[in-house]
């Protein structure tokens, strides 16, 4: 199987041309129920972990939609039950509730253990938080070690217990959810950014090594979403105002674009034509001018 980036480093024009390939596929693709592995009589599970609200939950029904049973993986049981009787109820799946924290080590050795008693047929990295505390000298360390912990401990370790079966099968895909705050290294909540820088070095390295055995990996790189991300207590302070309305996503259109590029073996897959211009700014010095244009016609509007 053909390995393909959607970004090539370190050229902006050809950036600039994976955008408008990119553009031009999406249309003659449509949603593409290749994207999704195995057949739909044998699709087997999806596994996701923080699927009790934004980003996990959509990727929880878009997958039972389309026959999946899921394995639903957070720290909040009550929400996850009200969710797994939903998509049972619609669509006949099985949904099982998994509660774990994946920021300590013996919940993620509970997961595994799941997994590797699973027929899984995807697995969806998407635990993830952050902070708004500042400078790492401001912020609480503990709650940085947690943060590493769960971005890449954990999804390192689940990728690894998902390997032997998906390998067995021939078939099998991985999406980790990233951010586009992986393109920009900026001052404050620095282990987020480089959080997920390495789970994009990361995928893109797993990709290479399991190409041939038919699995495909990828790293979700989302941009401002509409979740519950930014109204959790470690959040306190960000001010959702300040981002201009047009640079906003649903957590359902990051699922069906990231479902595309799958579809496309696209390993860094930044949802939306608005994030891949901020991206391809990052790598021109174009950064600061998106965001002030933006922000003018969110005045103007």
């Amino acid at each position: 199987m053909a390995v393909k980036k959607a970004w090539v480093w370190g050229s902006g024009t050809a950036v600039l041309l994976s955008i408008i390939a990119g553009k031009l596929l999406q249309r003659r693709a449509g949603h593409g129920k290749d994207a999704l592995p195995g057949a739909p009589d044998q699709r087997g599970y999806g596994l996701i972990t923080g699927a009790s609200s934004g980003i996990g939950a959509a990727f929880a029904r878009r997958l039972a939609q389309d026959g999946y049973n899921l394995v639903l993986v957070a720290r909040r049981e009550e929400r996850l039950a009200a969710l797994a009787g939903e998509l049972t109820q619609a669509y006949g799946i099985t949904a099982e509730v998994l509660p774990a924290d994946l920021t300590q080590a013996a919940d993620v050795t509970r997961v595994e253990q799941r997994i590797a008693n699973l027929k899984l047929s995807l697995l969806i990295n998407n635990a993830g938080f952050g902070t708004n505390q500042g400078s790492l000298l401001a912020s609480n360390l503990d709650e940085q070690i947690d943060m590493l912990n769960l971005h890449v401990l954990a999804t390192m370790r689940l990728c690894r217990a998902a390997l032997p079966g998906m390998t067995a099968r021939g078939s099998g895909a991985i999406i980790n959810v990233s951010s586009i705050s992986a393109f920009f290294p900026l001052p404050g909540d620095i282990n987020y950014p480089a959080s997920k820088a390495y789970l994009d070095t990361f995928s893109q390295a797993l990709q290479a090594e399991v190409a041939r055995q038919g699995i495909r990996v990828q790293a979700l790189c989302p941009g401002f979403t509409r979740t519950e991300f930014h109204d959790t207590e470690a959040m306190t302070g960000f001010q959702k105002s300040r981002i201009p309305a047009i640079m906003w996503m649903t957590s359902e259109q990051v699922v069906e674009d990231s479902l595309r590029c799958l579809g496309r073996d696209q390993v860094i897959c930044v949802p939306g034509w608005r994030n891949q211009l901020l991206v391809l700014g990052s790598q021109n010095g174009l950064a600061g001018l998106i965001l002030r244009v933006a922000r003018r016609i969110r005045h103007r509007g």
